[in-house]
């Protein structure tokens, strides 16, 4: 697995929750549980499944977190 490549997918999958659901931790949790990683031909696979679960798995287990500490602990700057 292509760290960079994993860092840039997990980026680009909080910012596009945040943008385009409500802003609390529960509408980017549930905005990330509807995005699908499919197709035949998917480049970068393994990356973008990995950053999507973990993104999910964050803001599921601390929905109680203010959302800058979890984009934190992500190791994501906004």
């Amino acid at each position: 697995m292509n760290f960079l490549i994993y860092k840039r997918y997990l980026t680009q999958f909080v910012r596009e929750a945040i943008q385009n659901s409500d802003g609390s931790n529960a509408g980017i949790s549930n905005y990330l549980w509807e995005k699908k990683v499919s197709g035949i031909f998917v480049q970068h696979r393994i990356e973008k499944e990995r950053a999507l679960s973990d993104a999910r798995k964050a803001f599921d287990e601390h929905r109680h977190w203010p959302r800058e500490i979890i984009i934190s602990h992500l190791g994501i700057t906004e």
